[in-house]
């Protein structure tokens, strides 16, 4: 036994570092568990934050898309709706066209409206100038129609016919999508019922008297982020003179809505 023990001193004096040697040999299999415990907690809670910014990311994206196509729709049906009813040259005292054509309907579908439009313009559907010149010139003036529905893959669209009259228009775009992810669209129209040149109520399509006293259209959108964000229950919305009930789907909804006066019509 004393042996044993010069001998381990003998060891010990020959080599200093043996100890130390040992005690880099590794980790006890109870140090190893807590520390894969401890690394999938920490794992756990950088995948759940890392999964919340991607989500507000997400959100905040959609979000921005849909103001964006808010504005694009409003530049698009404000410059068609003000325009509407325009003549090159009303000091002649022709006849007016009508602003508001036979194809503003009221509930075409189960969730919106239809507008038209027209008005005489230099520049065709594309907003390119008349290749056809006048007598100055210039470019001349042709027939524009225009017409705004909400097609079955949920685009705002529009059907845009070009030419010399009535007669000889041609269809420049055929329910072209402008705008996605428009769920609805409701139109009412602003009347003038005494001639005062003051509206006094609002109107469905064709429930005016007569289209010469239109003075204004108000238009709501209905639109949707293109992805689900939520699972909340779906709430009635109210746009203008309709009720609808979305289903609950978890895409976040918005209405917009613009009014735009008839600016051919405005005293």
């Amino acid at each position: 036994m004393t042996s044993a023990k010069q001998d381990s001193t003998a060891l010990q004096l020959k080599y200093p570092d043996m100890g130390l040697v040992r005690s880099y040999l590794g980790f006890s299999l109870i140090e190893v568990m807590i520390g894969v415990f401890l690394s999938t907690i920490l794992m756990s809670g950088i995948v759940q934050l890392l999964g919340g910014s991607v989500s507000a990311y997400r959100l905040q994206l959609d979000q921005s898309q849909l103001e964006e196509s808010v504005r694009y729709a409003r530049d698009v049906l404000v410059t068609h709706i003000a325009q509407a009813g325009f003549q090159p040259e009303p000091w002649q005292n022709l006849a007016g066209i009508p602003a508001v054509t036979d194809e503003a309907l009221n509930g075409v579908s189960a969730t919106a409206d239809q507008l038209g439009l027209q008005r005489w313009s230099r520049t065709n559907c594309y907003g390119n100038d008349n290749p056809v010149s006048d007598g100055v010139g210039q470019p001349a003036f042709y027939l524009l129609q225009a017409r705004f529905m909400v097609n079955t893959t949920n685009n705002l669209a529009i059907t845009c016919r070009y030419g010399p009259d009535a007669a000889s228009l041609q269809t420049q775009m055929n329910n072209f999508g402008l705008v996605e992810d428009v769920e609805s669209m409701q139109v009412l129209y602003a009347v003038d019922r005494n001639g005062d040149t003051l509206a006094d109520g609002w109107v469905t399509a064709q429930a005016w008297q007569q289209e010469s006293n239109i003075l204004a259209v108000k238009v709501a959108l209905l639109l949707a982020t293109k992805l689900p964000f939520d699972q909340a229950g779906s709430t009635q919305i109210t746009l203008l003179d309709e009720s609808i009930s979305p289903p609950a789907d978890g895409h976040i909804r918005r209405v917009r809505t613009l009014t735009t006066a008839i600016r051919s019509r405005m005293k």
